[in-house]
């Protein structure tokens, strides 16, 4: 078992765009099957990629011991998949399975634009599994009021990967680097050293994932772009300071610009050649098989803080499993949900199958998670559980994360490229965020 898995959970902005664009345009192109009929013994599932297969494997295995009963869980993909249960939702549940597989980012825009599109597993009993998965996932399943409607499935964190050859060669001890600022004076003497910067970065936000950064800084200090009430919160405190960050860490020449498409390979390999490189835990996995030549080069470490004493673990996602409101097989749906996420049964299977990090954590206690990982010399589980253990609070997406990533891209692009103050830049998208959603901006 590695800490990746090898797949990517949160679905990009132009999923979220395309979905909103259904919702406009709804209710033509909706599935006239039901989900069932009273007293069916077939439960459904929608998937996609790796969590299909696991899904599959445990709806074999809940089927041994729920004689008569038949799991069907289809790979819908991704990102086809958003299209149809908007569509679904949009119609009241016409063709809706009868479990779902939800990214994150989706969560609270489902939520908001359909109350009534889950069943509340609260309700059921859900709130007794909270103490068994970490809970700034767990409370990211919830609606405003606290009521749990996922499931956590699997999750990411965000790590720092780094090199240690470039390290070394500036005599700079990575573990001595408690905080960002102190990262970002290890990359002054390594550009001095080597001549390569401290990181990259996509300057002309040419895909969504350009703001990726600045989300890991901002989710530091228990920051995002919008609060649990909703209201905005792209300009406070916690989020100017990230945009400061990678501001002065630019203005002293040591971030490459390189096009998101292009840049993950490339620093992978050394053809970019950058100290660190911050991100998802999934990536663990990635560098054996993109860089196998560089094994023994680069390490991985949790982040350091943005102040002394601060978080050292950020969210970088996760996917839940819900229940259909329109569902004519609640009650067995929510069993086989609590048999696949919840029990170590299940999860050793799923785990298994689909090489994804649980977020089930009686799983970590399990011998499979205490091996050093060959390709960083180090046990990278125990980074990623030492990182969830962290209480880091919840994301809130809402239904105009699409619209919040755009305006946040366009305010980085204006600080990198053209000099413009953080503050001011992110004053003016909270205000653009604002008119474009109706939405108040926190503490106004």
């Amino acid at each position: 078992m590695t800490a990746s898995s090898r797949h990517r959970w949160r679905t990009r902005v132009g999923a979220l765009t395309a979905a909103g664009a259904v919702l406009a345009g709804l209710l033509t192109g909706c599935s006239t099957s039901s989900s069932g009929d009273t007293g069916s013994k077939t439960l459904t599932a929608w998937a996609w990629g790796s969590p299909a297969v696991g899904m599959q494997a445990a709806g074999k295995a809940f089927e041994k011991t729920h004689p008569g009963v038949t799991v069907k869980v289809q790979d819908v993909g991704n990102p086809a998949i958003w299209d149809k249960i908007t569509t679904g939702m949009a119609a009241g549940g016409t063709g809706l399975p009868d479990v779902m597989d939800i990214g994150g980012d989706y969560m609270g825009n489902y939520l908001e634009t359909f109350p009534d599109g889950f069943a509340n597993l609260s309700d059921m009993g859900a709130d007794s599994l909270s103490k068994d998965f970490p809970s700034g996932l767990w409370d990211g399943g919830q609606d405003t009021k606290g009521q749990q409607f996922g499931v956590p499935f699997e999750v990411n964190t965000n790590l720092v990967f780094y090199r240690k050859d470039l390290f070394e060669k500036a005599g700079v001890d990575v573990d001595s680097v408690t905080t960002w600022d102190q990262m970002l004076d290890a990359g002054k003497k390594i550009k001095q050293a080597t001549g390569a910067n401290l990181f990259a970065i996509d300057k002309a936000a040419s895909q969504a994932d350009a703001a990726n950064f600045w989300q890991m800084l901002a989710r530091l200090q228990k920051t995002f772009f919008f609060d649990k009430k909703g209201d905005i919160t792209l300009n406070d405190t916690g989020s100017v300071k990230a945009l400061q960050f990678l501001q002065e860490a630019n203005d002293a020449g040591l971030v490459t610009d390189i096009p998101q498409s292009q840049g993950t390979t490339s620093q992978m390999k050394g053809q970019s050649p950058v100290a660190i490189m911050p991100g998802a835990s999934w990536m663990v996995g990635s560098f054996a098989s993109t860089a196998p030549e560089m094994q023994g080069k680069w390490g991985v470490r949790t982040s350091p803080a943005m102040e002394p004493g601060g978080l050292t673990a950020a969210s970088a996602g996760g996917t839940y499993l819900t229940v259909a409101k329109a569902s004519k097989n609640q009650a067995l749906a929510y069993e086989f949900v609590k048999y696949a996420m919840a029990t170590k049964d299940g999860q050793q299977i799923v785990t298994e199958k689909a090489g994804l990090f649980p977020s089930f954590e009686p799983m970590w206690d399990e011998a499979s998670f205490k091996k050093d990982d060959p390709y960083f010399g180090v046990n990278t589980n125990d980074l990623v559980t030492g990182a969830l253990s962290q209480k880091t609070p919840p994301d809130y997406y809402t239904k105009d994360y699409a619209k919040a990533l755009k305006v946040y891209d366009d305010a980085q692009t204006q600080v990198l490229v053209q000099g413009k103050d953080p503050r001011k830049a992110l004053d003016a998208a909270a205000d653009l965020l604002k008119s474009q959603t109706g939405r108040k901006i926190s503490g106004d």
